[in-house]
Formats: C-alpha cells, structure tokens, sequence
C-alpha cells in the first residue's frame, strides 16, 4: 500500500474535516494495491472527483461513490457503494449499496384498458387493430401495437408487456383461452 495515503490518515485527528481532494488523490494511488479493491469493478481512476461523504475514523476511511454501470443499458437509476477502506490491513471492501434516481422514471402506463379491449373483442369474436385472427382460431397479440417501444428504455418496455400478457390471461382464461406461444392465445376444443 502507498503508505503516504496511511501517513496522511494517520496524521489526522478523528472526526476533523478531510481534504477530500488529497485523500481522493492519495486513495487513488493507494487503490491497486488495497487487497478486495478490485472486487466492486472500481478502477482507481475513477475515484478522483465522485466520492461523497468521506469519513475518517482510524484505522477506516469510508466513502461513498457512484457507479453508473446499469445506467449503460438504459436504468434511470445509479447504484451507490459504501466502501470501507482500513488503511492497517490494507483493505478496500464495500459494506453497502443503495439506489440513486438520476433522471425522471418513465410514466406508468395503465395495461388493464387495453387488455380489457383486446379481451372483449377476442371473446365477442370481433376484429381488433391489436391483434390478428387466424383461421384456425388462432390469434396473436400485435405487442409493440399495444406497447409500443418508442421513447422507452427495454427493460420498462419488457414490464409493460408482462403487465398486460397477465391482464389479457386473467380475462380471457376464464373463457378457455390460453397461451400457446408468446402472445399468441387459442381456445381450448371442449374435451381435450
């Protein structure tokens, strides 16, 4: 370990105001050689600047640190690690996370009108622009006519459709329908 981050540290008073700008840079030369550092997927590069609520209790610094991985694929939200730094045993170990809502979530969207739409018109055997009908009693669901994906992260997009799969089943499987394949439901023949 750089021992310097250790010296400074250890030069301090308990509970005194940090430098955090120094420690940040001395924790950042100290990082590839805290034994569970790598653990997180932290790099050391990515602590100068981002840490909050840094505190100095001998022989342990803790932080906080926001990381942004599931923001990548689409998350409104940021994972924040608490780590423990204890600069005697050379250790960097993270003793929590927590969610950190960066942007607006999207709107909720209410599944039961559609799916009682599509459940009505399946039932009553009328056409329906939300899905189409096959001679064979088939009928499959027009899912992005439904749940369009425009303007919505995947993983939302992904909720929305199981939300209104579940809806349509519940009012149509009373009725003998059911699901063959995704979002394609037939009705059962009397006696099979």
């Amino acid at each position: 370990m750089n021992t310097s981050l250790k010296d400074y540290l250890m030069s301090l008073t308990p509970g005194a105001p940090l430098d955090v700008g120094m420690v940040e840079f001395l924790l950042e030369g100290a990082w590839g050689s805290l034994r569970g550092a790598r653990e997180g997927g932290m790099k050391a590069q990515k602590i100068r600047g981002r840490t909050e609520g840094m505190g100095w209790e001998p022989p342990l610094l803790s932080f906080e640190i926001e990381r942004h991985g599931g923001t990548v694929n689409g998350s409104t939200r940021a994972e924040m690690q608490r780590w423990c730094v204890d600069v005697v045993a050379h250790t960097a170990e993270i003793v929590g996370t927590r969610k950190r809502q960066l942007h607006a979530m999207a709107q909720r969207v209410n599944v039961k009108g559609p799916a009682a739409e599509v459940a009505e018109a399946i039932l009553n055997n009328q056409e329906c622009s939300l899905f189409k009908r096959y001679p064979d009693g088939r009928v499959r669901i027009l899912i992005s006519e439904v749940v369009p994906s425009e303007g919505a992260f995947k993983q939302t997009v992904s909720g929305r459709r199981k939300r209104f799969r579940a809806a349509l089943e519940a009012l149509i499987k009373p009725h003998g329908w059911a699901e063959i394949s995704t979002n394609t439901y037939k009705k059962s023949e009397p006696g099979a």
